[in-house]
């Protein structure tokens, strides 16, 4: 019992003198740096802090003008694009419109000849077919088509197509002086040009006239 009172004894003046032991630090070596140098450091740090969103700005302004610029080509070639298939969707109608109403005009000189033919215009199918010719010559106007003004009319070689030419007392030289079919516009364009006589002016005396055709208007 009395080596264990001892060892007990021991111990315990050991323990305040451990207690007031104290922890020295070892200075900071050349290779880990002193305070000044990691303040130094850190002072860098801090400014490429700031100066890296500025410049993350400056991309990103640029970013957005190259993508506006972009937006701004692709909203004019759409509108390009747009403007283009609507106007050939126009030809492309009246082209259509054009070629049908071409079809159509051979029926309207038929029926023009067969009145032509009808000496009495009282008789009921003469009446008749006027009302279909009237009907007939309404719906192209309404279409824009338009009769080309021929007879008694300076020759237009835009809208006129010469047979011949022949001497004429009544119409002065290079006027048509007979119209052998009419001729339509369509929007301001040519459906069909005229096909008509040209007078070549007044007939001289004992001259033979070369390819004379009777003064009508054949339609």
């Amino acid at each position: 019992m009395s080596d264990k009172k001892q060892k007990r004894k021991e111990e315990a003046d050991v323990a305040p003198e451990a207690e007031t032991e104290t922890i020295e630090l070892e200075p900071f070596d050349e290779e880990g740096g002193t305070d000044e140098s990691m303040a130094e450091e850190a002072g860098i740090a801090d400014t490429d802090e700031v100066l890296a969103p500025a410049e993350k700005l400056e991309a990103v302004e640029a970013e957005r003008d190259a993508l506006k610029d972009q937006l701004l080509r692709v909203r004019a070639d759409f509108d390009n694009f747009r403007k283009r298939t609507a106007r050939d969707l126009e030809q492309l109608r009246k082209t259509a419109a054009q070629t049908l109403i071409g079809d159509l005009l051979p029926i309207l000189d038929n029926l023009e000849r067969a009145l032509g033919h009808i000496e009495d215009k009282s008789q009921g199918l003469a009446q008749g077919m006027e009302m279909v010719k009237k009907q007939f010559i309404d719906m192209l106007n309404a279409n824009g088509v338009d009769a080309i003004p021929a007879l008694g009319e300076g020759f237009d070689p835009n809208v006129h197509e010469a047979l011949s030419h022949q001497p004429s007392e009544e119409y002065a030289a290079d006027v048509v002086a007979v119209e052998f079919q009419r001729g339509y516009t369509m929007g301001g364009q040519v459906l069909r040009p005229a096909k008509v006589v040209v007078s070549s002016g007044p007939c001289e005396s004992g001259a033979e006239t070369e390819n004379a055709v009777p003064e009508k208007n054949a339609k």
